[in-house]
């Protein structure tokens, strides 16, 4: 835990908000704009020698193909993983850190949990899984968390070391909804649960 750095900003910052980034900064990391780039995001703490890595989830066009190939098995076969992976290696190598900690969302969080090593920790939210896929544990450094109702990482549900956080995300709305359209609706929420992750805003998960 780094002094209240949450979860939501990590990965909040990872698809661009500023205002997330900030409260990064503010807790004594300073970004790496070399290493960085849309895809992920290396911050590193000079004075307690810490390295943080954010993965974002599909967030273009590119990002559809990568995540067909998730799908089928092939995501470590995709210019996107290994161009995470060797993102985290260099970063390794550069900052020699006492401790490393890698995030992801969606697709962030499934590249995450296969480059992050054994010694590291990685926290990951609705990341996609194929059918019998293992999540891994990292010695216990890995932790694996779902939002109920999220389709995409519905095939991880009930997965070892998966944890589901609750989605109190609800109002009227869903009453009309789910009474107009069942189906129609029940697929609108299941995407919003997956890109809507401001249900662990509050909770107490901290980087």
């Amino acid at each position: 835990m780094n002094g209240g750095l949450t979860l939501y900003d990590t990965l909040n910052a990872s698809y661009g908000d500023k205002k997330s980034e900030q409260k990064i900064m503010e807790q004594g990391y300073v970004k790496d704009s070399k290493l960085s780039s849309g895809n992920q995001q290396v911050y590193f703490n000079p004075n307690e020698k810490k390295l943080m890595m954010n993965i974002a989830g599909t967030h273009n066009w590119s990002d559809v193909a990568t995540d067909m190939a998730l799908g089928f098995g092939n995501l470590k076969g995709t210019t996107r993983y290994k161009e995470a992976d060797e993102v985290y290696k260099k970063a390794k190598q550069q900052y020699q850190p006492v401790s490393t900690t890698v995030s992801g969302h969606s697709l962030g969080a499934s590249i995450g949990s296969g480059i992050t090593s054994k010694s590291d920790k990685f926290i990951g939210l609705d990341a996609g899984y194929t059918i019998g896929q293992k999540t891994r544990s990292g010695n216990g450094n890995h932790e694996h968390l779902r939002t109920e109702g999220d389709v995409v990482s519905l095939l991880g549900a009930n997965a070892k070391n998966m944890k589901t956080i609750k989605n109190p995300n609800k109002s009227w709305l869903d009453t009309v909804g789910y009474a107009v359209s069942p189906v129609l609706y029940g697929g609108y929420k299941a995407y919003q649960s997956h890109t809507d992750f401001s249900n662990i805003k509050d909770k107490k998960l901290y980087i």
